[in-house]
């Protein structure tokens, strides 16, 4: 029976070879559409004679269609023809799922080249009609690139087109500012969609009519295909990669710190991909004079990781970083709670109860925050009389408490900080920082909320050690940063409600055993006795210059941390290349 199946399937190819060296390639269209019909009835047959053959007969005919030279007229209408039936016959064996797959996927994206130029194709011999999925929100996408068209920033994330059946497409639209887009980046709307065939067919004309169908892949997805049942391509990541090839963030960087009026209009947390109630959100929060480009690595690595990418959905903060991190991180507090309750009135689950928090540098005090409760503590560092004594300042009040006197939010499970200067740090107090200081315009939202309080309050309320920091409108971030700061300071001394990491950066050693040999280590901005976190699960050293988001031992940890089952934290073992000495 094995012999006689290798014959048939032998003669049928030399046939289908011989049809095809008297004609060019299909899909560079032969020269006149007559012959390109003749071609199409002579397929017609093929597929007739497949559609014929058992599963065994199957196996051993389709894999050689990968061998047929380039020249075969409809090589690819075979290929696709034969993979469809060959999936559709019965659950494969490992090897013949592989050859099966990538004849699938192969012959599918030579389909795909020709029609997405326009977005369609027609032609008298040929016809592609693509049903493009709808985004989240219901909205058409408007342009479709191919995700292999995409490169990766550094060489070492590798994108490949993984495994599943399908060819990954990125599906854009532009961001119209309102309902969830408010969420997205301004740049635009950007999504993994992933084609399969749909219907292959003939027309009486012999037309060959091919209709696939786009999937929005925010998830694991399975394709049906007569019995049998095979998982879609999810690649998260290009359509990751198109938003940083259309980012305008790096232009809000400096301005965000010396001309914030400019950028305060863009606070906000938005997610790099589709919000949705059932996933765990991550959110990294950036540090000063910077944006959320830093956390391309983190990103990356994230959506290439089938489970995480599966597990969680990435938003980035983004604050102008001239004003006061307290000031910032009561703004962004008010952002996620809302965000968190849009989700959870969309029918959200348990799971965006387990946010995890990642902040750089400055990033690392506004993630505290969200996980503090400050009871009066810094209210009574700043001020001579408590709020409920100050009712005739009450409609300002109201503006500025929350700056001051905040809560844990409950829906956080925890907090990795990465070089974040808990102490302050001695770089906010050189030459070079109080020039800098003098180019640092704050917006008018908070100097005007700061100088209507302070003037209606009264000076003489406002304790001592802040008077330096609460006049001309208040203070700017570096300020904040230093390590006399009372704010920062007390803010320090509160427990956390919630377990925290931490990965302090050093140029030089990555250990330490006393006081003597700990004071030693920095990464040039924050000492190690300002990053280190006593209160913390557990606490690395890696090699870093004040940019552990980019180091390979950190981030190894940090998905460490992200494996880790929801509402657990505890120390983990250090990867076997060793993350510290």
């Amino acid at each position: 029976m094995q012999t006689k199946l290798q014959k048939s399937s032998l003669l049928l190819l030399c046939l289908f070879l011989f049809a095809g060296c008297s004609s060019p390639h299909f899909l560079k269209l032969l020269p006149s559409t007559t012959r390109a019909l003749e071609a199409n009835q002579l397929f017609s047959y093929q597929y007739a004679r497949m559609q014929q053959m058992q599963a065994a007969e199957l196996a051993l005919y389709c894999p050689d269609l990968l061998s047929l030279p380039d020249d075969t007229a409809n090589k690819s209408l075979l290929q696709l023809g034969c993979a469809q039936l060959w999936l559709s016959s019965s659950q494969l064996s490992g090897s013949e799922l592989q050859q099966a797959t990538t004849l699938y996927n192969q012959s599918l994206t030579a389909f795909l080249q020709l029609m997405l130029p326009k977005q369609k194709y027609r032609h008298p011999a040929l016809r592609i009609v693509l049903e493009p999925p709808l985004d989240e929100t219901d909205l058409p996408f408007e342009h479709f690139v191919l995700a292999s068209e995409f490169r990766a920033i550094k060489s070492h994330h590798q994108i490949t087109s993984g495994a599943g059946l399908g060819v990954s497409l990125v599906g854009a639209r532009e961001n119209t500012g309102k309902g969830w887009d408010k969420n997205y980046p301004p740049e635009g709307v950007f999504r993994s969609v992933t084609i399969s065939l749909k219907e292959l067919k003939f027309t009486k004309e012999m037309q060959v009519q091919l209709t696939l169908q786009g999937h929005l892949m925010q998830g694991a997805t399975q394709l049906q295909l007569a019995s049998a049942s095979y998982p879609l391509l999810y690649d998260a990541a290009s359509s990751y990669l198109w938003l940083m090839q259309q980012s305008r963030l790096v232009d809000l960087e400096l301005p965000g710190l010396f001309n914030a009026e400019r950028a305060d209009n863009k606070l906000g947390i938005y997610s790099v991909t589709p919000l949705q109630n059932n996933k765990q959100p991550l959110l990294m929060i950036h540090g000063l004079n910077s944006s959320p480009l830093i956390w391309y690595e983190l990103t990356m690595a994230v959506l290439q990781d089938e489970e995480l990418k599966q597990r969680y959905q990435i938003w980035h903060a983004y604050y102008p970083s001239g004003p006061p991190p307290f000031y910032n991180s009561m703004r962004l507090r008010k952002k996620l709670d809302e965000l968190h309750a849009m989700l959870k009135t969309n029918g959200g689950t348990t799971e965006l109860d387990h946010l995890l928090v990642v902040g750089h540098s400055m990033g690392g005090i506004v993630s505290k925050t969200l996980i503090q409760n400050t009871n009066y503590q810094l209210w009574d560092l700043s001020f001579t009389a408590r709020p409920e004594q100050l009712g005739y300042a009450q409609q300002e009040l109201d503006k500025v408490q929350d700056i001051f006197i905040f809560n844990a939010r409950p829906y956080i499970d925890k907090v990795v900080f990465l070089d974040t200067p808990h102490g302050g740090s001695e770089s906010s107090e050189s030459v070079l920082a109080r020039m800098a200081g003098w180019f640092i315009n704050l917006p008018k939202n908070f100097t005007s909320l700061m100088s209507d309080f302070i003037q209606k309050l009264g000076p003489d309320k406002v304790t001592l050690p802040m008077r330096e920091y609460l006049g001309s409108g208040g203070p700017h971030s570096v300020q904040v940063l230093s390590p006399r700061h009372p704010l920062l300071q007390g803010l320090n001394k509160l427990d956390y409600q919630r377990p925290v990491y931490s990965v302090i950066g050093s140029d030089g050693a990555l250990s330490c055993k006393d006081e003597k040999s700990c004071s030693q280590i920095s990464d040039g901005v924050v000492p190690f006795f300002s990053a280190h976190q006593s209160k913390a699960v557990q606490e690395i050293i890696v090699q870093s210059r004040h940019n552990s988001y980019q180091s390979p031992q950190a981030l190894k940890f940090l998905l460490q941390v992200l494996r880790q089952p929801a509402g657990e934290a505890k120390i983990l073992p250090l990867a076997p290349d060793k993350l510290a000495d």
